[in-house]
């Protein structure tokens, strides 16, 4: 998606902003900035009436919120910008209040502080003139770039060897809203999804499945999640094979490997009780002397190779689980532009060249008898760590491209993808989201790209990096089958969602239901830091009292359907601009403060802040709304006041729903 270049112009002494079929002055895109230049330059020239001299940027760098709303609305630091201004401070104060400042009703020294109150009829007619200006594109507007980037953003990517689980759920919602940021910006946008089909893990996949005789699933339970109880029984019995036979040679270490059998044993019998019949007939299909790991690579082997038969199997079963993931990110509503397979690339011929420049490069050498790129004199290097954006505490080891049976490595496959994700759509910047488990593979990832001469694409990956997702009382792991799906996640908010609207005395849909359960989800994993570990919590996900989607999804419900009762186009012209006072003015201020809000988390990509924000205007509308009748408001001004605060609010949550994947619901 992308919108028309964005152009600026001077008319008179303003300054606007050209998009299509729309032409605004700027300071209606962020009336916020205007208020911080208004509230600087009326400081600016009541301190040189007191003849002191100061740059209005030396006040606008250091103006701040002040920690208590009774301390006022905005506060200046003094001794940031002059230890002179403290002893002018009450004569600056006394002259702000009695120049008649258009932004400035009261001023008041604390300390070394100057605060400031707004004036509640500067306030009610700056959110009147910029809602006017934008209407539905409030905020969004604002974040309109003047020269559109092309952006792929390769996100999820999970190995299809089982059903997507909890980790992948934070990736596919943060590789969404990374995409919605810059589609919101007017770039071009691609979504790319990598299907990892190469490697052992596949190959253990593959190993049960062929064993098995490629076996249905259950009418009962989801494809993806059948084959990854496959896979699970499959790489668990090849590990209790491999350590049997290591018990039996132990001279030394002994009972750890008993330990580690009985362990291996628990999950097995845990799997058994899901898909006995599988984990059967597993057993009774090995045949003595049989070693399924060598079987397993054997068919690693022969994948990466092409060899016709076990490509045919191969993708049958990929195919299987990609179609079940496929239809998990259908519950999300997580669309996709490519799907790409790593298997593709091998048979292509990019891997090849790849591993024909890097025998070719001066970083090429040998480590512990495998090929490899010596990266650590680039690593060395301040400038280039620099610019590839590398953490400075990260030891860089040689990157080893193949093994020594000849099979390639996941980083040298994905040295070849980014070659081709850039070249193929032009693009300016890739992202790659992923756990910050990968940080060392995707360093060595960029600084391979420098040293292979693909200096810009290295500069120009970015490592969108994330930590783990924890469900209370559960360790997780996919070969043993241990994971919470996104799928069991799914129902059971959808579950929430049908008691939460049979309690307030409603009956939903099932696709409002699945609106409600997958914008919970969404909003679980956007709010929180992506550097933060994520403890999911079902019980607050859907409350419906604060903190969650289904708290803005109800705020979002509430100020519809008042304006639906109201009807007609919102009344811009006939305001009661004195009327801004208690929880109008303190819910204008947000309002106000929104398009700054959503640019700072378009371009910073902090969905966190976004989240933080919205949970205090929903609070603050909802404490306003229960205790200010709006449509019976006799004054029709003072009602006009109220229906532009109620618009101004369904505005702000409908744009920043779009930005983080949640739907909007006309009742809870």
């Amino acid at each position: 998606m992308r919108t028309e270049t964005t152009q600026f112009f001077t008319a008179g002494n303003r300054l606007f902003k050209f998009l299509p079929a729309t032409l605004v002055w700027v300071w209606e895109l962020n009336p916020y900035a205007e208020i911080r230049e208004c509230v600087a330059r009326a400081i600016v020239e009541a301190a040189r009436s007191e003849g002191f001299e100061v740059e209005v940027n030396a006040v606008l760098n250091v103006l701040q919120e002040p920690p208590r709303q009774e301390f006022g609305d905005l506060a200046l630091p003094l001794p940031r910008v002059s230890k002179d201004l403290v002893p002018i401070c009450n004569s600056v104060a006394s002259k702000l209040c009695s120049t008649g400042s258009p932004c400035i009703d009261r001023a008041k020294c604390v300390g070394s502080y100057l605060n400031v109150v707004l004036r509640g009829s500067y306030l009610a007619e700056l959110l009147v003139k910029s809602l006017a200006a934008t209407r539905g594109e409030y905020g969004v507007l604002a974040a309109k770039r003047e020269r559109p980037l092309r952006v792929v953003v390769e996100f999820v990517s999970a190995n299809p060897v089982h059903p997507l689980h909890i980790g992948s759920g934070r990736n596919a919602a943060l590789g969404d809203f990374i995409a919605r940021a810059h589609e919101l910006s007017g770039d071009y946008v691609e979504r790319r999804y990598y299907v990892n089909d190469l490697g052992l893990q596949v190959s253990y996949l593959l190993y049960g499945y062929l064993k098995l005789g490629r076996p249905e699933a259950p009418p009962s339970m989801k494809v993806d999640h059948f084959l990854g109880l496959v896979y699970a029984a499959a790489s668990t019995v090849a590990e209790l094979h491999r350590l049997r036979l290591e018990l039996e040679r132990a001279s030394e270490d002994a009972e750890s490997i008993r330990r580690r059998i009985e362990e291996l044993a628990g999950d097995l019998l845990r799997i058994r009780s899901r898909v006995p019949d599988v984990v059967d007939r597993l057993l009774s299909l090995i045949a003595p002397g049989e070693d399924p790991e060598e079987e397993v690579r054997r068919l690693s082997q022969a994948i990466e190779r092409g060899d016709p038969e076990v490509v045919d199997a191969h993708r049958e079963v990929v195919s299987k689980v990609v179609a079940g993931i496929r239809d998990t990110l259908r519950r999300l509503g997580i669309e996709f532009d490519r799907w790409d397979y790593e298997s593709d690339l091998v048979y292509s011929g990019l891997v090849d060249e790849v591993l024909r420049r890097a025998r070719l490069s001066k970083f090429f050498t040998e480590y512990k008898g495998a090929p490899a790129l010596d990266l650590r004199v680039l690593a060395r290097e301040e400038s280039i760590r620099e610019k590839l954006s590398l953490p400075k505490s990260l030891e860089i080891p040689p990157l080893v491209i193949a093994r020594s049976d000849g099979t390639t490595l996941y980083t040298t496959r994905d040295i070849a993808y980014t070659i081709k994700k850039f070249s193929e759509f032009s693009a300016d910047v890739v992202y790659n989201v992923i756990a910050v488990e990968q940080t060392l593979p995707q360093a060595q990832l960029k600084l391979a790209l420098y040293a292979l001469g693909f200096t810009k694409e290295a500069g120009s990956l970015v490592h969108y990096a994330y930590e783990m997702v924890n469900v209370k009382g559960m360790s997780m792991s996919g070969r043993r089958g241990r994971y919470v799906t996104v799928d069991e996640i799914l129902d059971i908010l959808i579950s929430k969602a049908y008691e939460l609207s049979a309690s307030r005395g409603v009956q939903i849909s099932e696709e409002l239901a699945l609106k409600i359960a997958r914008s919970a989800f969404k909003y679980m994993m956007l709010s929180v830091s992506p550097r933060k570990t994520l403890t999911f919590d079902l019980e607050q996900a859907v409350n419906v009292k604060s903190g969650s989607a289904t708290y803005l999804q109800y705020t979002y419900a509430r100020a519809n359907s008042l304006l639906s009762k109201y009807g007609g186009e919102p009344p811009f012209e006939y305001v009661d601009k004195e009327g801004l006072v208690g929880k109008r003015r303190e819910l204008a201020i947000l309002l106000l403060k929104f398009p700054e809000v959503f640019v700072k988390v378009v371009r910073e990509l902090t969905s966190e802040d976004l989240v933080t924000y919205l949970n205090r205007l929903a609070e603050v509308f909802n404490q306003w709304y229960d205790t200010d009748p709006v449509l019976s408001e006799p004054n029709t001004q003072l009602r006009n006041l109220k229906v532009i605060l109620t618009y101004g609010t369904k505005v702000v949550l409908e744009n920043s729903f779009k930005l983080l994947g949640l739907d909007t619901v006309e009742r809870i």
